[in-house]
């Protein structure tokens, strides 16, 4: 008689279908995730630790989809807009599962890589080492919230019952997804303009 057919688990396969769940609009619950598995929650602990353990192998995921590429090449302003361009791309695809992912803590080699990469780019740049680390936090945050925004409407202000140079400038502007990458490009081409700011005061006062 044959054997029992059953389902093969591996980080990999949990890391795919919690994201296709979590993207569907669920939330995170290791019981309704087994299930939609075939297996029993204990089957998950044995590749995961819990419910961390799975936004981990979440991000595994994403990452080896979006972030394994080379390093970007140019100077450092160029280094830091690409590699922020290819995160903001995996959170803007994936905005359900990075509310998850910003509860965890980052120990990824290949997400660790892309903070180095942001911290070697500052330093070129002329940014005092007292202002890297929190300029790369500064550079997350844009990256996280601009990626959010895909979860907005189309339209985000609505013009009925706008004024004065709000209700003028309403009709002319973009929506949905062009709208989203307009304030992921001006987002970032004003931190890099601040970047230079700072490193152009830091050397006059020095």
């Amino acid at each position: 008689m044959a054997r029992p057919r059953t389902a093969i688990l591996s980080r990999e396969i949990i890391g795919r279908a919690a994201i296709d769940y979590v993207e569907s609009g669920n939330e995170l619950q290791l019981v309704p995730l087994a299930r939609r598995l075939g297996v029993s929650v204990s089957s998950l602990y044995h590749h995961v630790s819990g419910r961390d353990g799975v936004i981990h192998a979440m991000r595994q995921v994403l990452v080896s989809e979006y972030m394994t590429e080379g390093p970007v090449p140019g100077d450092w302003a160029q280094r830091i807009r690409g590699e922020v361009e290819r995160t903001w791309r995996m959170y803007a695809a994936h905005p359900r599962v990075l509310q998850h992912m910003m509860t965890v803590v980052i120990d990824e080699p290949d997400v660790l890589r892309f903070y180095s990469t942001l911290a070697d780019a500052l330093a070129e740049a002329g940014l005092p080492d007292g202002e890297i680390l929190t300029t790369i936090e500064v550079i997350d945050a844009f990256s996280f919230g601009a990626a959010l925004d895909a979860l907005s409407p189309d339209t985000v202000l609505g013009a009925e019952r706008a004024t004065g140079k709000l209700a003028e400038l309403l009709p002319g502007h973009p929506s949905g997804a062009a709208r989203n990458r307009l304030v992921f490009d001006r987002g970032l081409e004003l931190l890099i303009a601040g970047v230079e700011a700072r490193v152009s005061a830091y050397r006059s006062a020095s």
